[in-house]
């Protein structure tokens, strides 16, 4: 088991840690040999693969690679046992229109992930691209990602589609996601189409995106009663902290008759803990309780040091228990993604 400690010399506070969210870079060329021979490559190289996040430039703090073995030296590095990867471009799929040519994408990129990552590494496990343009294309590519590459879930991006998650034209995907046992990953990124046009410094876009594309899709699918068609349904809303999930699910009930409180007292929903939240992090485990938040690295878009610096500072948290540290760390992950590191 890895050994995660607060500094190279101090005794170890928590044990196997497992990365609940990090990301890899999906360039274009590697997926090329992906789609078989449905499309010419002078028509895969003539344009992007994946439709633009927003327009905002992104970078990342890959110093060890973006690759498998980069993924493990980082690892290492950092004193983590396993990771579950996303894409990065692919973020921002849900802005695909064409949902034939989105069920292709998708099943590129995962066949992709499989031979370049789950193959290559058994630290490594992976959140599906699923073709959410079309429900029933995306629970057919869900259980085939599941059941024979080995995937753990399927991505719900946003924003960029017209109707939100809550909608029952989902169903069909959420009935395979709960029979399988596989959770599903509610992940923002993009800027545009959700009000964001103003935001020129990139800074006010960070803070308000991920924020945003959470609050929105949190609330259409208590509102609409999702777990209630599906209480086994596992859901995770990340990138946007804890902090939001206490204040939002008092301001639903009151207008919903305690539907956010039951759903998520009841039902298998998560959420991500930032570890460098101050006084909401503790006051979110008071209030939802501690087996409901997961910790996610966010490498390399963030640096492999801002991993580092967090993880020590959460370690060294005094206002936050040992228990609720290891279920953060490990358990709920576990848990989430039905993994056994």
């Amino acid at each position: 088991m890895t050994t995660v400690t607060a500094t190279q010399n101090k005794p170890a506070i928590v044990t196997g840690i497992i990365d609940g969210d990090g990301h890899i870079r999906e360039r274009d060329e590697d997926l090329y040999p992906y789609f078989g021979d449905k499309y010419p490559m002078e028509r895969l190289e003539n344009y992007y693969l994946f439709p633009t996040l927003d327009g905002w430039r992104r970078s990342g703090g890959g110093r060890f690679g973006w690759d498998a073995q980069g993924w493990e030296k980082f690892m290492d590095w950092a004193g983590i046992t396993s990771t579950v990867i996303y894409p990065t471009v692919g973020l921002g799929y849900a802005f695909a229109k064409d949902p034939e040519w989105a069920a292709d994408l998708a099943r590129a990129y995962n066949d992709f992930v499989y031979h370049h990552y789950l193959k290559k590494s058994s630290r490594v496990q992976a959140v599906a691209v699923i073709p959410v343009q079309d429900p029933p294309a995306a629970a057919k590519e869900l259980h085939r990602a599941v059941t024979e590459l080995g995937f753990v879930g399927g991505l719900l991006p946003t924003p960029g589609l017209r109707r939100y998650y809550g909608d029952a034209a989902f169903d069909p995907l959420y009935k395979v996601a709960q029979n399988l046992g596989a959770m599903l990953a509610v992940h923002g990124a993009g800027r545009a189409g959700i009000g964001l046009d103003w935001a020129d410094d990139p800074n006010q876009g960070f803070v308000l995106s991920h924020t945003y594309a959470q609050i929105s899709q949190f609330t259409n699918m208590v509102c609409e009663r999702v777990w209630h068609r599906f209480p086994n349904l596992k859901v995770a809303f990340l990138e946007a902290g804890a902090g939001w999930a206490p204040y939002l699910i008092e301001r639903i009930d009151r207008k919903n008759d305690d539907a956010a409180t039951q759903q998520v007292r009841d039902c298998p929903i998560y959420f991500h803990a930032e570890l460098e939240e101050k006084e909401v992090l503790p006051c979110a485990l008071s209030v939802i309780g501690n087996d409901r938040f997961i910790y996610a690295s966010d490498y390399p878009h963030e640096t492999a040091e801002d991993v580092e610096r967090a993880l020590t500072h959460f370690l060294n948290r005094t206002d936050v228990t040992q228990l609720s540290k290891e279920k953060i760390l490990r358990d709920n992950i576990k848990t989430l993604y039905a993994v056994n590191v």
